[in-house]
């Protein structure tokens, strides 16, 4: 496997992995008084931070699919929250989708004026 299949694998498994811990924690674990709490942690946080980190990484290498993350974990980002609590909102797109989406175009950019700058 090259270089920048292990990276796609590496970065699609790491979130995946993530976003399954928190969709089990949400659903069979007991969230039951703490809602807010695991809401602001996983939601606000994890979940945005590791869609950004992680489509930056996709977005400075040439990884294989890197375009494809967006989409993938922003629908992930979408039905978890509706998993959990049962409410559909247009918000959730916040979760995962436009952090991954900025990920990768600040990644792209830095990689273009790299390649740019040589």
């Amino acid at each position: 496997m090259k270089s920048s299949g292990k990276i796609s694998f590496i970065c699609y498994g790491v979130t995946f992995a993530l976003f399954l811990i928190i969709f089990l924690w949400g659903t069979i674990g007991s969230i039951t008084g703490n809602e807010m709490g695991y809401t602001v942690l996983c939601f606000y946080l994890l979940m945005p931070l590791t869609s950004l980190v992680i489509a930056f990484v996709l977005g400075i290498n040439t990884a294989h699919m890197k375009w494809l993350y967006p989409v993938i974990f922003g629908i992930l980002g979408f039905i978890i929250p509706w998993a959990i609590f049962r409410t559909m909102d247009v918000f959730a797109l916040f979760f995962s989708f436009i952090p991954a989406m900025l990920g990768i175009r600040i990644g792209r950019f830095i990689s273009w004026s790299r390649s740019r700058n040589r």
